[in-house]
């Protein structure tokens, strides 16, 4: 057996025997990592310290912990075979501070996110809206993103560092204001007597989904008022409004229960909607046609 020979064969030794090596810790920290989740199952499941939402959330935490702590585990054993990892931290000197700022964001996504926890802003199921951009239900918060679902059915991941502003729809409580705008040539004594008994009505058909303190409801749907003369320049009519406060998770379908309500009244007595605003430029005109078009107040 000649020299290189022998070489060859040491080495291919050496790489297969580190291969196993790396393949039973990888497969140990798996099986640790399984046992370990199911532990964290039974516990849930038997104990009762979280809600159903917070309940998820912590699990959802716990296990991306976990997932982050094998994979940097197995990347350090890895690295150990090859090199002394104690001694490349020691001299890390001018490479630790490279590694330091392509971290940064990575750091700060995790800060953020224990952050938002501990402050408990929003929880797994909540339907949210970020940086009023997109908004969906949140399916899994980890340390350092979050991932939302799109009615539409599309999946979000966002890092918490891109996180600016949040609106929670599933806080506490959540106030529909519809807000109708009706022709001028309408009674607003007429329009008025209409709202008033949409709000009743929305009050007996969805009592269920209004906000109670103490089974009383705090602000049952009410007739608030004529809220606005011509609102805007693309339609001319008065603005009406009702109100009512809700539970936070029945915010959505009733608001389309109460706009049902609201057109089946209008279409039954015959209400008349808003006319469409048209605005005329003479000076487009005159190119188009060639001809001058008499101004304000001056005589052909």
């Amino acid at each position: 057996m000649n020299l290189l020979t022998f070489t060859e064969e040491f080495f291919n030794y050496v790489r297969e025997f580190l291969l196993l090596r790396f393949t039973l810790f990888a497969l140990a920290l798996m099986t640790f990592s399984f046992i370990t989740n199911r532990i964290i199952d039974w516990f849930f499941r038997k104990s009762s310290f979280f809600d159903e939402e917070v309940e998820q959330t912590v699990q959802s935490v716990i296990r991306s912990i976990f997932r982050y702590g094998i994979v940097i585990t197995l990347v350090f054993y890895l690295i150990s075979q090859f090199v002394d990892i104690k001694g490349l931290l020691a001299g890390a000197g001018i490479a630790g501070v490279v590694v330091g700022f392509a971290a940064q964001q990575l750091l700060k996504d995790v800060i953020l996110g224990f952050a938002r926890l501990t402050d408990k802003e929003f929880r797994v199921g909540d339907f949210v809206t970020f940086n009023g951009t997109s908004s969906g239900t949140i399916e899994e918060i980890s340390i350092r993103f979050m991932q939302i679902r799109e009615w539409s059915g599309k999946l979000l991941t966002i890092p918490h560092g891109e996180i600016r502003m949040i609106q929670n729809f599933n806080k506490g409580r959540m106030r529909i204001i519809e807000r109708i705008t009706v022709s001028y040539q309408e009674d607003p004594t007429r329009i008025k007597e209409l709202l008033e008994q949409v709000s009743v009505i929305c009050n007996e058909k969805l009592d269920q989904s209004l906000y109670r303190i103490e089974d009383e409801a705090v602000e049952p749907f009410q007739y608030i008022g004529i809220t606005d003369l011509n609102p805007n320049l693309k339609y001319v009519g008065y603005e009406f409004c009702i109100v009512g406060l809700v539970k936070p998770e029945e915010y959505f379908e009733t608001s389309r229960q109460v706009r049902f309500e609201l057109m089946s009244i209008f279409h039954k007595n015959q209400v008349q909607m808003p006319t469409a605003n048209m605005f005329v430029h003479t000076e487009t005109l005159q190119e188009i046609s060639g001809e001058q078009f008499p101004q304000a107040g001056k005589e052909n």
